[in-house]
């Protein structure tokens, strides 16, 4: 099953599942960061994400579990 022979609300649906993925990955990754527990972490998260070092894997991680889950949906949906 080929994504690139899908219809294009399911390319573009698997888009924004990847991307709210990265985007949870993200999220998750600062929660579990030593700045999530300060007084004010909204303003060091805007800091914090000017540090790409410490989140890219995080996105990534997340872009690329949730697309996998999306076209394993996709296959089986398929096969039944």
């Amino acid at each position: 099953m080929n994504p690139l022979h899908w219809t294009r609300p399911h390319q573009l649906a698997w888009v924004i599942v990847s991307l709210s993925g990265a985007v949870l990955g993200v999220l998750l990754r600062f929660i579990h960061s030593p700045f999530f527990s300060m007084a004010q972490s909204w303003p060091v998260f805007a800091e914090w994400l000017s540090r790409p070092q410490s989140y890219w894997l995080w996105s990534l991680l997340g872009f690329l579990v949730s697309g996998l889950i999306f076209y394993a949906a996709q296959l089986f949906r398929k096969s039944n």
